[in-house]
């Protein structure tokens, strides 16, 4: 590699070990998986990934995009279409074989460790930080030396972290969705720096509005894929545009010219993509179906009179439940979880509590995956990581932007799921983008015991 590639750029060595590792990962969990199996047809560690292969199954021969299960009930919007296609794709190609898609999975996961290093160096433009410094300024110590800025930091970290090499191996939409959900952070924080950030580039305008549609179709197709996504695009939306507004260097009318173009492109985009699958629901159901109708049985799955915080959705089967079709099934469900909601604040309160505790806890909590190993080295890893989060989050206190786009998912998720079912599944995803903090707060401590060296950090950028 060359020294002004080695300077400007991520190292693809960092590629190279994250795409090794992850592919070692699908290796495992495929063995696992077959292993556990035996005797019987599995896709995959957790039951959500059988509903996935099923549905990616009738998109790739044409049939009719439904589950039927609880009797003979059919379900035509248990899941959006995002990650099924996806599914569906990889089968297409590579066979109706769980490893194919494990292996394209591995790659989406080392494209997430460059999408993190993209990132972090969008949100960390306009900030110096020193280098490590790890010996005498000379030979290879020197090399190394310039690579270590909080970018590659933060995709190393990224490459490294076990439950993220986990999260690509398994037969679960996160593995797709991880991607989206950077793709559309990253391109936010371009525009959250403006166009004064890159002046050389041709066409300022232009190419704005094309990284807000590209925000847009990103986090639509992020949406398709995991639907509790929904609700932070238009907070990070609000949080950027009250930034924006706030420019001192235009005057008011150009601000709010600029504001209004970019959230119209931004919506344009994600309505682009949503917008087949709201005509295909609209058509199904007469009605407007933003994404899926699941959200009754997902809210009771967290607020019921049996709920212990983890899920359980044994009450589907029940003689009141499972008869009732598709639409009938959300509503009564929503119903009930809304009026225990109001009548068992209490409780509601406990369980929140309870369900805080697991989403934040270091090790998985689901059963099959408890074990001293797996608590003891969870506890090794997760805990220094989530404090040097900590740290780097308080040394960006006051930079709204690092709040929203870098430690904005991990609270959004986390207040989402006192009300949800929970378990830390979903705080990793929301992890991701969150080692840019962690990198900031391994910096900030390595300053503090004298192996950083001043200096502008962003050289090795």
């Amino acid at each position: 590699m060359s020294e002004p590639t080695r300077r400007s750029g991520l190292p693809w060595r960092v590629l190279e070990l994250a795409l090794l590792a992850r592919l070692a990962a699908a290796g495992v969990v495929e063995w696992y998986v077959r292993r556990k199996g035996s005797g019987s047809v599995r896709i995959c560690l957790f039951p959500d990934a059988e509903y996935y292969w099923s549905l990616a199954r009738t998109i790739r021969v044409g049939t009719l995009y439904e589950v039927v299960e609880w009797g003979d009930i059919p379900h035509f919007a248990l899941r959006t279409p995002g990650y099924p296609a996806f599914l569906a794709a990889s089968q297409a190609v590579l066979g109706d074989r769980p490893l194919g898609v494990r292996l394209v999975q591995a790659v989406l996961g080392a494209l997430s460790v460059w999408l993190v290093y993209r990132l972090s160096r969008a949100c960390e433009a306009a900030c110096r930080w020193g280098q490590l410094s790890l010996g005498e300024n000379q030979g290879p110590v020197r090399a190394l030396r310039r690579t270590w800025s909080i970018p590659v930091a933060a995709a190393v970290l990224t490459a490294l972290h076990p439950y993220f090499l986990l999260m690509s191996a398994v037969i679960l939409s996160e593995a797709l969705f991880v991607p989206f959900m950077l793709l559309a952070l990253w391109g936010q924080a371009v525009l959250w720096n403006g166009p004064e950030a890159e002046p050389s580039q041709p066409r300022p305008a232009v190419r704005e509005a094309l990284i807000a549609l590209g925000v847009g179709a990103a986090s639509g197709a992020a949406i398709l894929t995991r639907p509790s996504w929904a609700l932070f695009v238009p907070i990070t939306l609000a949080a950027w545009a009250w930034t924006s507004l706030r420019t001192p260097d235009q005057t008011l009318g150009r601000r709010i010219a600029r504001t209004t173009r970019v959230v119209a492109l931004v919506l344009a985009g994600l309505v682009l993509v949503m917008g087949p699958w709201w005509v295909r629901n609209a058509r199904v159901f007469g009605r407007f179906v933003p994404t899926a109708v699941w959200m009754g049985a997902s809210l009771y799955d967290g607020l019921n009179p049996r709920a212990t915080g983890a899920s359980d959705m044994s009450f589907l089967s029940e003689p009141d439940i499972w008869p009732l079709d598709e639409l009938d099934q959300d509503r009564v469900l929503l119903s009930r979880a809304l009026d225990f909601l109001h009548h068992h604040p209490r409780r509601t309160f406990e369980l929140a509590t309870i369900k805080l505790g697991r989403y934040w806890s270091p090790w998985p909590s689901a059963e099959g995956f408890r074990s001293p190993v797996l608590a003891i080295g969870g506890t090794l890893f997760a805990v220094p990581l989530l404090v040097l989060i900590g740290l780097g989050l308080w040394c960006r206190r006051r930079d709204l932007k690092a709040w929203v786009l870098l430690a904005g998912p991990l609270f959004y998720f986390c207040a989402l799921h006192l009300f949800f079912a929970s378990s830390m599944r979903y705080r990793i995803p929301a992890e991701v983008p969150a080692m840019s903090l962690a990198a900031v707060g391994l910096f900030d401590w390595a300053r503090r015991v004298g192996i950083m060296r001043a200096g502008d950090g962003r050289e090795g950028m």
